[in-house]
């Protein structure tokens, strides 16, 4: 069917023009789109494409001559046009706009019901709102809006070329984050190809984030399906846009990561990045590798530990990864914090006065502010630091702060948030139940988990199920319980339920539908009460509706420990998170749990330096925790290494970077544009999609805080399948926090899959570009012709120039009678449709063919109006994308001056862009979509 030469055009990205097969593959093809300049790989199995052909009479071009074309025929799939004496195929001509050939085409359709012209309007309207949104692509994510995670993702995914080291404290959502730039990005058309590198253990959870938070299909490439995917010669990652790999795979498989590198990525994702281990002479071949892909590739984003963690030389070496250029000499690199280190100190002197009810002390701010002084001592901010009015000292703190942050470093390539900067965690209470043994229980005492070796018959006997049926039997709230095995889990579940108690499991041997119904079970009020997570199986997901947390076991390693913790401990929960600590008595466990809580404190609050602990004392530790050694003395002795690491980190902390991380003030400036536009209009949306498209759709709840629907297919719907919706149906909810709380619910917003593809269908029904209607009215004489047309302002242009932010695909709608008198600013378009009523198939064709020639007349002047409407739309959105782009350049012109980190590459791409982009939208065009012929009849 796809052959090199062919010509198509994407339903889902129309202002790309109409590009040509340059490549095909067994299960994919290149397409190139001379008009944006950008190339496309798709899968064979695609459905977003249109095939793109001429008939007889039509007009091309070819070598910029205009030629019509006389006959055509099909060879090999490819189409040949004659125009002359000469035979040209399609690949070697250009389609041109032409008015008539747009009327011809739309005039020879079957009229269609007449709400499908409102409903191509308000397709128009909703995705010209959309595309111009500077929040597009933040507003899908399946989750609470948190003020940092909404700030980086915008302040990254917005930049040219999106190259970042994520550096947030465990538990800050270093994963939505990314997830979210990445959407951001695909969303935009800046992105088409995607891959993320994840530890083994750690790649499911991924897969599952991207889908249930992003809707992002991925493909996981590993060991065990990297052959399946492998036919002849091609290349399996070339197969899929969107690939997981673990990063341990392909270190070890030679030829997957040649493939992998071969492979052309927009933009490459890498999980706990500070395990690529390095050093001048031996970097590993994890750094090599995503070394060689961050040299191929537009955007890189690196997920990592805080660098008080890892070590200043190990974080520069991830910094090289990021922009080898400007970080190639530890020592110019050093220099460089040495100078940042004197803006933070000086940020940190600042903060305090942005604060109520801060009594500022006599400061020598022009001292403080040193080699910094000549540049800001005429700024008003400067001189209100000393002011006695209180609004005018925290702006004037805040201003100078911000001056602070634009001139420096990192702050462009680092991002760190920390709980202690960003705020508003819960506080953690510990509650610990020793328990007496038995005979039964004897391998608790050399085995991490008790159970071990003891019988299954037998658990029934363990002191710890005695404990948790007594103690569960006394609550009322809903409880989490971890535990380390999907076995126990499954055993804890069955027990549970066969005592009474309203209980639900939740393990990796589950399939993932499964697990999505249990969290869904869970989180309902009037469903169960006590959920059993195994390890593994709770990774990812996030239970902040409960605050009672069950540790039926402890894990060996402390980052597994806060893991657990952070499914409640996290933004958002609105209570003290209880942690209920059951271990027998000179167990294994129990010499686990002194230590997690003598040494490292890690129950009551979170620790970023458990495993340097961990390691310091690795032997001795062992020895304790296998009760060979029962030396108390080492958990002092632990705990005061622990502490003073501690005290290293806060004091390397830097403080000017946090706040650089995320500003405030402008995130919620985002969020709350996010909250006004995700759903806005979204409900009639789905009410009038749904019935245009024959699809089941039952409204749920129509408040507008509430809103839900349940969609479910039909037997003849017009369209091939829903997107994230299997047979049996799916409820969608337009609330955020609701839909966040249930996994097995979709978020919908205009972002969503589903309401993209049913926008496009929308757009690609031809027939819908024909409709017709009577008007009852009394005023006109019976029979009146009268006509509404829309026509569209397109300028295609490559997504980095952002065209649409300023010139989105823009619909005029226009109402005049058979005279060509312009009747459209006498009404809204809603109200006009109001007032129409359907008129048969049959009679609606007899029209068209009866007005036919007065129609193409008609149209004309219709053609002419819809020019002289669009001429100041494009004058505005040319000023507004030169404001746009103009006031950027302007601002890293004036930090260049201070800040290192601005190059003139950065300015001269924004300059191009500018240049570019106005010339685009010079060549804009104005294309006729659709037709409303109405006819008057008098009132009933």
């Amino acid at each position: 069917m796809y052959q090199t030469g062919q010509r198509w055009s994407s339903r889902n990205e129309p202002d790309l023009g109409v590009g040509t097969i340059i490549e095909t593959q067994s299960k994919s093809f290149t397409l190139f789109f001379s008009d944006s300049e950008i190339e496309r790989n798709y899968s064979v199995s695609q459905t977003s494409l249109v095939r793109r052909t001429l008939t007889t009479g039509d007009q091309l071009l070819f070598e910029n001559e205009a030629f019509t074309v006389s006959e055509i025929k099909e060879v090999e799939n490819l189409m040949f046009y004659k125009v002359g004496s000469e035979w040209l195929d399609e690949s070697e001509i250009s389609f041109p706009r032409n008015d008539k050939n747009e009327l011809d085409s739309i005039l020879a359709l079957s009229p269609a019901r007449r709400m499908w012209f409102d409903l191509r309007r308000k397709t128009l309207e909703h995705q010209a709102l959309l595309a111009a949104s500077p929040v597009r692509g933040l507003m899908g994510l399946k989750a609470e809006l948190l003020p940092h995670q909404i700030y980086l993702a915008h302040d990254i995914a917005n930049r040219p070329r999106s190259r970042a080291l994520l550096c947030d404290e465990v538990g800050m959502g270093k994963t939505l984050e990314a997830g979210l730039i990445l959407h951001h990005r695909v969303m935009n058309g800046l992105s088409k190809r995607a891959l993320i590198l994840t530890p083994t253990n750690l790649q499911h959870q991924w897969l599952v984030e991207m889908l249930r938070r992003f809707h992002q299909p991925f493909s996981l490439i590993n060991e065990s399906v990297y052959e399946d995917f492998m036919e002849g010669d091609d290349n399996p990652f070339d197969q899929q846009p969107f690939v997981i790999a673990p990063i341990d795979f392909v270190c070890q498989h030679g030829k997957a990561a040649q493939h992998m590198i071969a492979s052309e990525w927009d933009i490459v994702i890498v999980d706990e990045a500070h395990h690529l281990s390095w050093d001048p002479e031996t970097p590993s071949i994890g750094y090599q590798l995503v070394a060689r892909l961050a040299a191929n590739t537009e955007s890189l984003l690196l997920l990592s530990a805080t660098p008080e963690q890892t070590g200043e030389r190990e974080h520069f070496s991830r910094l090289q990864l990021i922009d080898p250029d400007r970080y190639h000499d530890f020592e110019s690199y050093q220099a460089q914090q040495g100078e940042f280190k004197a803006a933070a100190e000086l940020a940190e002197a600042l903060l305090p006065l942005t604060e109520e009810g801060f009594e500022p002390s006599d400061t020598d701010w022009k001292t403080l502010f040193g080699n910094y002084l000549e540049n800001v001592k005429l700024k008003d901010w400067f001189e209100n630091l000393e002011s006695k009015n209180t609004k005018a000292r925290i702006q004037a703190a805040k201003d100078a702060i911000s001056w602070l942050i634009d001139q420096h470093g990192t702050g462009r390539e680092v991002f760190r948030n920390t709980r202690a900067a960003i705020g508003g965690f819960p506080e953690r209470h510990l509650n610990t139940y020793p328990l007496e043994n038995n005979e039964h229980f004897d391998s608790a005492t050399r085995h991490v988990l008790p159970e071990m070796e003891v019988d299954h018959g037998l658990w029934e006997l363990d002191p710890r199920w005695i404990w948790l049926k007594e103690f569960l039997e006394c609550q009322a709230d809903k409880v989490l319980v971890i535990c380390h095995t999907a076995d126990m889990a499954q055993w804890l579940n069955d027990q549970l339920t066969f005592a009474g108690f309203q209980s639900a499991d939740f393990h990796e041997q589950m399939p993932l539908i499964h697990r999505d119904r249990a969290a869904a079970y869970f989180a309902d009020d009037d469903g169960a009460q006590i959920l059993v997570c195994s390890e593994i199986g709770s990774e990812g997901r996030n239970f902040q509706f409960s605050h009672n947390l069950v540790m039926y076991d402890l894990p060996e390693h402390p980052d597994l420990l806060e893991q657990r913790i952070g499914r409640l401990d996290r933004l958002g929960q609105r209570n003290t998170v209880e942690i209920h600590i059951p271990y027998i008595k000179n167990s294994v466990q129990e010499r686990l749990f002194q230590w997690y809580h003598h040494a490292l404190n890690a129950f009551e609050r979170t620790t970023s330096a458990g495993d340097k602990v961990n390691m310091a004392f690795k032997e001795p530790l062992h020895a304790f925790i296998t009760g060979q050694d029962d030396d108390k003395s080492l958990l002092l002795e632990a705990n005061a290494f622990h502490d003073n690491l501690l005290k290293q980190m806060d004091e390397g902390r830097n403080r000017l970077l946090e706040m650089s991380s995320c500003r405030p003030d402008r995130a919620a400036e985002l969020i709350n544009q996010i909250n006004d536009e995700a759903t806005q209009g979204l409900h009639d949306y789905i009410e009038q999609v749904t019935h245009a498209f024959n699809i089941y759709a039952d409204c749920l709840n129509d408040a507008p805080d509430q809103s839900s629907w349940f969609l479910r297919p039909s037997s003849d719907m017009m369209v091939e399948a829903l997107p994230g919706i299997d047979d049996d149906g799916k409820a969608l909810m337009l609330n955020r926090r609701q839909a966040s709380q249930r996994e097995d619910v979709a978020f919908a917003t205009w972002e969503h899959p589903l309401i993209n593809m049913l926008m496009d269908e929308v757009q690609s029904f031809d027939s819908g570009k024909l409709t017709s209607a009577i008007l009852p009215i009394a005023a006109l004489p019976e029979g009146t012709v009268l006509l509404e047309t829309m026509f569209v302002i397109e300028a295609s242009a490559h997504p980095r120039l952002k065209l649409a932010q300023s010139l989105p695909m823009t619909p005029i709608w226009q109402l005049s009678d058979k005279n060509a008198k312009f009747l459209h600013s006498q009404f809204t378009a809603d109200k006009w449709a109001e007032k129409l009523k359907g008129v048969p198939n049959r009679v609606a064709e007899q029209w068209v063919a009866a007005l036919r020639k007065d129609l193409i007349e008609l149209l004309q002047a219709h053609q002419l109006n819809a020019q002289e409407l669009a001429r100041p739309m494009v004058h505005e959105a040319k000023e507004d994308y030169k404001h746009r782009w103009q006031s950027e350049i302007n601002r890293l012109c004036e930090l260049r001056t201070q800040n290192k980190s601005v190059s003139q590459e950065d300015i001269d791409l924004l300059e191009t862009n500018l240049s570019e982009g106005l010339q685009r939208i010079d060549e804009h065009q104005i294309r006729l979509d659709a037709i409303r012929i109405i006819l008057t009849t008098k009132p009933e």
